[in-house]
């Protein structure tokens, strides 16, 4: 079987197993629900088992005293809600009266009293394109009232299966808590692999993380609904204790859930305001205080508790919030932040789940070489510049043609032996990357030192033009001060560069290679320039490996006086020997400014 067949049969696997999987979530979401839940408290309940433990407890009565007051907490909190929301639904029909005359003094400020001519206009196109039906004498038809049996079912099954739901989430979080070790070896043997060590490293690392972050959660979250119900009942906001709740957890929502959190409060303040700010100073107030809340929570709580950033992607969180909330509803909305957390700890902790960190995480989709390389296939310099110039600033100049630049033409080169690159974009990306590269030199910080003489070094790419670009760019690494540099055309021939030594006399050769391939010419290069110039320091650049583990090749360079596998390394090698050569004086000149304009002129010529 063909390999494009291959990728197709996976990609429809993948297809089929992920519809199956959604519908499996949205079918069964009665026991899904508790079982998420479950987990969730687990998770949360953890480290506060653990504390009692320490302190003495056993197990299973740290379990039952913790799940025990989670319990009497909920219950009571339950209670309380049910309460205000009774007395919120009979006491809000009487301010009726109140209610319209807000909304109407409201529209009147906002859009006027209907008598203008914009309006008249509105109201006639409004007519035109949904005319109001004529109206008909009405029927009275009875409909029989339904039977006490209905009645109760109407109420009674709704609040069974709440209650089913809530006693299986209570009885299953205890037994997880009680049994968190063979849970924990479960998922090792399903996950290890055989790396048992590494495995349970790992799932001890992701379940610590995820227990720390939401318990964090549910704490900030919590003090965050107690100060808007002080807050509220301060400013005499009644049912303060029901919009504390709602805030609380509304915050699980990522990004809206605290806007959306404030519109009850803020509304009903609005329609049951007194009169003082004229009437709006109440809902001014509230809003100042969910706005200054959030603010403090999200600049200086937060990323104290959390750090400065989970990692999380705003778009996925919110495609997780309108995921899950589509599949369980309400739960599902409140649980999409903790889940996707989850989720995310996971993929950068245990290696079958990596594609979770790609599709959840912040962090590029792509290194920066790979994007930058990306961005000059498809013929996009300026956007391949700003991913070049913006490692440069976070890393500087060095390390960006270290591990963009560099990285960027080895990719190119392997894309072109492989026939997925032609050779027009072959010369456009390395025609580029010599312009990003100059770009990027720029920002190098101007060199002070003196020194009474430059010693002469010789670049020579081993073979092709993306070399050439990677010897320029590594003779502008170099310390004008200190190195007298020219690099010799890639086009050059063995016979052609030892003239080319012969006459300009360097002190070190540094030959520049890159994979795939080039070991080759670069020892017959080193050959014949060891036989005819013994005293010349002859180095190899392997650039574009970061360790000689990647490159077995590199051990079948002879006749070398160093390999390095960044320029990075080989600037360091010719600092090192600076001293040395310039002391025996070889091939160094004594006036810098007459050794600059020769140079000019070669270059010239």
């Amino acid at each position: 079987m063909s390999s494009d067949w291959q990728r197709a049969l996976t990609a429809l696997s993948a297809t089929v197993v992920g519809t199956v999987l959604v519908a499996l979530l949205f079918w069964a979401r009665s026991i899904f629900i508790p079982v998420t839940l479950a987990i969730f408290l687990a998770f949360v309940l953890a480290p506060v088992v653990n504390r009692l433990q320490r302190r003495g407890l056993g197990r299973s009565p740290a379990v039952i005293v913790t799940v025990g007051f989670l319990g009497l907490v909920c219950a009571g909190i339950g209670a309380v809600i049910a309460q205000q929301v009774t007395q919120l639904a009979g006491t809000l029909p009487d301010r009726q009266e109140i209610i319209k005359q807000k909304i109407t003094a409201a529209k009147t400020a906002l859009v006027g009293d209907g008598s203008s001519r914009f309006g008249s206009l509105v109201d006639d196109v409004t007519n035109i394109i949904s005319p109001k039906p004529l109206t008909t004498p009405a029927m009275m038809v009875e409909s029989p009232a339904p039977s006490l049996a209905a009645q109760m079912n109407l109420y009674l099954s709704p609040a069974a299966e709440f209650l089913g739901q809530a006693a299986f989430t209570f009885i299953l979080t205890v037994f997880m808590l009680l049994k968190r070790e063979d849970l924990r070896n479960r998922m090792i043997r399903l996950l290890g692999s055989g790396k048992v060590t590494t495995t349970t490293k790992a799932v001890d690392d992701a379940s610590q993380r995820i227990s720390r972050y939401l318990l964090s959660q549910l704490m900030v979250n919590t003090a965050f609904g107690a100060v808007i119900t002080v807050g509220l009942f301060a400013l005499d906001v009644k049912y303060c204790l029901l919009w504390g709740f709602i805030a609380t957890m509304m915050r699980y929502v990522p990004y809206i859930g605290t806007w959306v959190g404030l519109i009850p409060p803020v509304l009903f303040s609005f329609a049951t305001a007194p009169e003082w700010g004229a009437g709006w100073g109440q809902p001014a107030a509230v809003f100042v205080l969910f706005i200054g809340l959030e603010t403090i929570c999200n600049n200086f709580i937060e990323p104290t508790l959390y750090g400065k950033s989970m990692g999380l992607s705003e778009v996925a969180q919110l495609v997780a919030a309108a995921f899950w909330a589509f599949l369980w509803g309400p739960i599902g909305l409140i649980l999409s932040g903790p889940l996707t957390v989850c989720l995310l700890v996971l993929g950068r902790h245990v290696r079958q789940f990596e594609f979770f960190v790609v599709l959840l995480g912040d962090e590029p989709a792509l290194e920066p070489q790979v994007a930058f390389y990306q961005r000059l296939t498809a013929r996009d310099q300026d956007e391949a510049a700003e991913v070049a110039l913006s490692a440069a600033e976070e890393s500087g100049a060095e390390a960006a043609f270290d591990k963009v630049l560099v990285p960027a033409l080895c990719l190119a080169r392997r894309d072109h032996e492989d026939g997925d690159l032609d050779k027009a974009d072959l010369r456009y990306v390395v025609g580029a990357t010599r312009e990003i590269a100059e770009e990027i030199a720029e920002l190098r910080a101007p060199t002070t030192g003196a020194f009474e003489a430059r010693v002469r070094a010789l670049v020579v790419p081993a073979r092709d033009e993306a070399e050439h670009v990677a010897a320029e760019v590594f003779a502008m690494t170099l310390d004008p001060a200190r190195w007298e540099v020219k690099v010799a055309g890639d086009e050059t021939l063995a016979s052609e560069l030892v003239g080319i030594v012969a006459e300009f006399r360097p002190a070190v050769v540094v030959i520049a290679t890159m994979p795939p391939g080039g070991v080759t010419h670069a020892r017959y290069l080193l050959a014949r320039l060891r036989q005819r110039f013994p005293e010349v320091k002859l180095l190899v650049g392997r650039w574009g490996f970061e360790s000689a583990a990647l490159d077995p090749r590199s051990e079948a360079i002879k006749n070398t006086d160093g390999i390095d596998r960044t320029l990075a390394d080989t600037r360091k090698r010719l600092t090192e020997i600076h001293a040395t050569l310039a002391t025996e004086g070889a091939g160094f000149t004594e006036h810098p400014a007459k050794a600059e304009s020769e140079l000019v002129g070669t270059a010239g010529a």
